[in-house]
């Protein structure tokens, strides 16, 4: 399957050849978790993780031509 993902700010780095945003391809059922290791970024990373618009957590399910955006935390005020 394939999902859509958006890596800001510093996660920006990771992305492959240095496309952002870029294409992943996931076997079914795969995760966000499965997602973040195949860009490299690990479980215990700070950070924001939206699905489609929508906080998330590593451990939801990616569909087909979700868009996944991830991004440090932000701090400030």
């Amino acid at each position: 399957m394939r999902v859509r993902v958006k890596l800001q700010l510093t996660f920006a780095r990771r992305a492959p050849g240095g496309r952002n945003p870029f294409t992943l391809e996931l076997a079914p059922g795969g995760t966000v978790a499965d997602a973040l290791k195949a860009v490299g970024i690990s479980a215990a990373t700070p950070k924001v993780i939206m699905v489609n618009g929508r906080v998330a957590t590593v451990r939801q399910a990616l569909n087909e031509g979700d868009e996944l955006t991830v991004f440090p935390p932000l701090e400030g005020g």
